[in-house]
């Protein structure tokens, strides 16, 4: 697996449309960043072909969240390293 990290939401979203990610990991509490405009921006972005969304954060989830960028899956933190390595194989196997 290659593993690429974006250090901002411009930056994330240039590496989407580049290289065309098979999954994404994101954090709800990236500073400086609105994450539910992030959300509907990555499914904007990738509406040819759908790609698995992890969101992870301290705090349960808003319906904002959950209903605005449907991600794929919720992992709260913390959280131990298999539950993040069961979620990924999951949303990786459902292509």
């Amino acid at each position: 697996m290659e593993v690429r990290e974006a250090v901002s939401e411009q930056h994330g979203l240039q590496q989407v449309r580049e290289c065309r990610p098979d999954l994404i990991l994101l954090d709800l509490e990236l500073p400086g960043v609105d994450v539910l405009h992030l959300l509907q921006a990555l499914r904007s972005e990738l509406n040819e072909k759908p790609v698995p969304i992890i969101v992870l954060s301290a705090d349960p989830p808003t319906r904002n969240v959950l209903g605005n960028g449907r991600p794929t899956s919720v992992l709260q933190k913390p959280f131990a390293a298999p539950a993040l390595l069961l979620l990924v194989r999951r949303a990786l196997d459902a292509d």
